[in-house]
C-alpha cells in the first residue's frame, strides 16, 4: 500500500536520484546542492513510498506571507518505472496539499490558493492538474529556457 510522509535529508538519494531524472540538473551534485538548499530554505518535501521504496516525492512552499495563503508546488517527481504513476502523483498531491492546509491553520491562516509551474510539453502533470480542478493561468514565453514555455496552473481552495 501507497503512504506519504515528510522526506528528511535521510531521504536525499533516493529523492536526488528522482529529481535527476526530470530536471534539468547538470549532475547529480548539482541536484544535491539544490535539494539541500530548499530544505535548508524550509521547503516542505514529502515522499510517497510502498514497503519502504519511496515512489516519488513533491515539494512546497509558502508564496508570501502566511495571511496571503497561497502555496506553490515546486518538485514533482514520480519513478518512471511504477506502474500506476498517477496514483502516486494523486497521494502526492493531495497529502501535499493536506500538509499545507495544515501548516496554515498553525500559522492562523488559511490555504486559499495553490499554484504551480511546469514545463509546457509535461503533458502528463499538466493532465493530472486538470483532473484536480486547476486551472491554465498563464503561459510564459521562454520563462526559464530560451524557447521552452511554461504553464501555470492554479487552484483556489477556499
Amino acid at each position: 500500500m501507497i503512504q506519504t510522509r515528510k522526506a528528511s535529508l535521510k531521504d536525499g538519494p533516493v529523492i536526488i536520484g528522482l529529481l535527476s531524472a526530470f530536471y534539468n540538473f547538470s549532475d547529480p551534485e548539482e541536484a544535491w546542492e539544490v535539494f539541500h538548499r530548499e530544505m535548508s530554505l524550509h521547503y516542505h518535501f514529502r515522499v510517497a513510498e510502498e514497503e519502504g521504496e519511496i515512489l516519488g516525492v513533491m515539494s512546497w512552499r509558502m508564496h508570501g506571507l502566511p495571511k496571503h495563503g497561497i502555496m506553490k508546488l515546486k518538485r514533482i517527481a514520480v519513478a518512471r518505472e511504477y506502474p500506476d504513476r498517477e496514483a502516486v502523483l494523486e497521494m502526492l498531491f493531495d497529502s501535499t496539499v493536506a500538509d499545507a492546509d495544515y501548516y496554515y491553520r498553525q500559522q492562523e491562516s488559511q490555504l486559499r490558493k495553490v499554484y504551480i509551474v511546469t514545463p509546457q510539453q509535461n503533458s502528463f502533470v499538466q493532465s493530472f492538474m486538470e483532473e484536480k480542478g486547476m486551472t491554465l493561468e498563464a503561459v510564459l514565453r521562454s520563462h526559464y529556457y530560451q524557447g521552452r514555455d511554461e504553464c501555470m496552473y492554479s487552484l483556489f481552495t477556499a
